[in-house]
C-alpha cells in the first residue's frame, strides 16, 4: 500500500480540525474541557446532502427531459433546442449552428447596449452656412441626419401593424426651426446623410428585399423608413409607396412641414452635404438607444437594428457600416468570453440568407443577461405584445414567455425566457430550418408551452442536511 493519505482521510481531517479551536501560540487545534461536546453529526460530512441544490438540479433535469421527450421526439432533423437553467444545460438537441432569421437581433441588442450608452440620443439637425438673420436663412437649408430610425409623420404611421408602437414625430424639427424665428430660406432644403455610407441595402440580401417592404433604403437620415408617397403630403395616408432617395425625400418632407407652417422656401429639395462649420438652428433628438433596442426587439424592427448596427460601427471603428458595425459586435461577444465558434454575421438584422448562429451562443447570450435583465425587460411578451401579441394567447404562456421571434421563408425560430409553473425561469433556443417545416409557429409554440408546464423539482430543504 502507498504510504500517502487517501483522499478521504486529508478531507476528514481537514474537517475535523475546522470544527476545533486552534491555539494560537502552538497553532494546533485544542478541545475546551468545559465546552459541551459537539452534536453528532446525523448527516456524513461527504454526503450528497451537504450540496441539495446539485441533488435538486439533476432530479429536476431529468424530470423536465421526461416531460419534454414527446415533443423532442416531434421535432424536425434541422432543428436546433437548448433549454438551460441558470446556464446549467437541460436539453441539448440537433445541430448547432443553423440560419437565425431575427434572431440575430439579440446580438445586436447586447452589443449596443454594451458598447453605446443606453441613455444616449441619436441627434438630427437642421443648419445653415451662416445664422439666420431677421428670420431669414440666406442660402441652403441643410437637414442632417443622425441615425434616427423613427422619424415618421402621420400619414405613414396608419401603415403600421401594432399602431402603439415606438416613433418619433419629424414634424417636431419644423417646429423647432420655426420657434427660432425664421420665416424664410432663400435657398432650399438639402439632406445630408454622410454620417454613414451609402450603402442602401447589404450586398449580399436577396434582390426581393428591396420591393417588399422587409426594410428601408439604408441612411443616417431616413423619414418614413425612406419610403416615396408621403415627402409631399406628410399627413396623408397612401398604398403607392416604393423605396427611394432616402436623404432627399427626408429634405423634401421637411420642406412641406415648413411651406405648411408659413415659412418661404424658395429653392426645392436635394440631397447634399452640409458644409464644415455650418451653424445649428434647430434639433430634433432621437428616443434613447434603449428605446431603439426596444422597438428593434419587440416589432422585430430590421431598419432600426441596421441603422444602430452602423452606429456600433461608427464609434468603434469610425465608420458607420454594416461591415464595420457586424464586425464590432462579433469582437465584443468574442471579447466578453461568450462561444463565438460557427458565428457568420453579415448584417444587424437577421435578413441575410447567409448568417450563422449557434443555437449555444444565444443560449449563452440569454443566460449572461438572466430573466431579469434590462435585455430581457425589452423582449416582447407571449401573448400581449409586438411580435408575439399573436401568439400562445389564451394558452398557459401568456404572460410568461419573453422572446425574440425569428422568421423567413425557411427559418422558425424562438429564443427567450419561460418562466415555469413553479415560479422558476429558464433559458431556451428553438431553431427549425428548412422547406419541410409545417406553416405557421405550432411546433415551436408546443414546445414553448410545454416548457411553462414543467414539473417543479423536489424541495432543496428536503434535500438539506438532517438535524442533529
Amino acid at each position: 500500500m502507498s504510504g500517502k493519505p487517501s483522499v478521504l482521510g486529508v478531507c476528514l481531517v481537514v474537517l475535523a480540525g475546522a470544527l476545533l479551536p486552534v491555539d494560537a501560540a502552538s497553532g494546533t487545534a485544542t478541545q475546551d474541557a468545559d465546552a459541551a461536546p459537539p452534536a453528532p453529526l446525523v448527516t456524513p460530512v461527504l454526503s450528497p446532502r451537504r450540496v441539495p441544490e446539485f441533488l435538486a438540479s439533476g432530479t429536476a433535469d431529468a424530470q423536465a427531459r421526461a416531460a419534454l421527450q414527446p415533443l423532442l421526439d416531434q421535432a424536425l432533423p434541422n432543428t436546433c433546442i437548448v433549454v438551460t437553467d441558470h446556464g446549467r444545460v437541460v436539453v441539448d438537441q440537433g445541430p448547432d449552428v443553423l440560419e437565425p432569421a431575427s434572431t440575430i437581433k439579440l446580438l445586436t441588442a447586447i452589443a449596443v447596449l454594451e458598447i453605446l450608452d443606453p441613455d444616449a440620443r441619436l441627434r438630427t439637425t437642421a443648419a445653415a452656412r451662416t445664422a439666420p438673420s431677421d428670420g431669414v436663412v440666406e442660402g441652403d437649408l441643410y437637414l442632417v441626419g443622425g441615425g434616427d430610425p423613427l422619424l415618421t409623420t402621420p400619414g405613414y404611421e396608419v401603415s403600421f401593424i401594432n399602431r402603439d408602437q415606438l416613433k418619433n414625430d419629424f414634424a417636431g424639427l419644423a417646429d423647432a426651426i420655426v420657434a427660432t424665428g425664421v420665416r424664410e430660406v432663400r435657398g432650399g432644403v438639402v439632406g445630408d446623410d454622410s454620417r454613414y455610407d451609402s450603402e442602401r441595402w447589404v450586398a449580399t440580401w436577396p434582390e426581393r428585399y428591396r420591393n417588399q417592404g422587409f426594410v428601408g433604403p439604408l441612411s443616417a437620415l431616413m423619414v418614413n423608413d425612406g419610403q416615396t408617397g408621403y415627402s409631399t403630403a406628410p399627413d396623408t395616408a397612401t398604398t403607392r409607396r416604393l423605396p427611394g432617395d432616402s436623404p432627399a425625400l427626408a429634405a423634401e418632407t421637411l420642406r412641406t412641414l415648413l411651406v405648411d407652417r408659413g415659412v418661404r422656401v424658395a429653392g426645392g429639395a436635394s440631397a447634399g452635404t452640409a458644409p464644415d462649420g455650418s451653424t445649428e438652428i434647430a434639433a430634433l433628438d432621437s428616443l434613447t438607444i434603449r428605446e431603439l433596442v426596444a422597438q428593434m426587439l419587440i416589432e422585430s424592427d430590421d431598419t432600426t437594428a441596421e441603422l444602430l448596427t452602423k452606429e456600433v460601427g461608427l464609434q468603434v471603428s469610425g465608420t458607420g457600416s454594416t461591415a464595420a458595425g457586424s464586425g464590432a459586435i462579433v469582437a465584443r461577444l468574442a471579447a466578453v468570453g461568450l462561444p463565438t465558434t460557427g458565428l457568420i454575421m453579415n448584417d444587424g438584422s437577421g435578413l441575410d440568407e447567409g448568417n450563422r448562429v449557434s443555437c449555444h451562443l444565444l443560449a449563452a447570450v440569454l443566460d449572461r443577461a438572466g430573466p431579469e435583465s434590462e435585455l430581457a425587460d425589452l423582449l416582447p411578451i407571449a401573448g400581449e405584445n409586438g411580435t408575439l401579441r399573436p401568439r400562445m394567447r389564451r394558452t398557459p404562456a401568456e404572460g410568461r414567455v419573453a422572446a425574440k421571434t425569428g422568421t423567413l421563408d425557411f427559418v422558425n425560430a424562438l429564443a427567450g425566457y419561460a418562466q415555469t409553473d413553479d415560479g422558476s425561469w429558464l433559458t431556451f433556443v428553438y431553431n427549425v430550418v428548412g422547406p419541410e417545416q409545417p406553416r405557421g409557429y405550432v411546433p415551436v409554440d408546443e414546445f414553448v408551452i410545454g416548457l411553462v408546464g414543467l414539473p417543479g423539482g423536489p424541495d432543496v430543504e428536503q434535500l438539506a442536511p438532517k438535524q442533529p
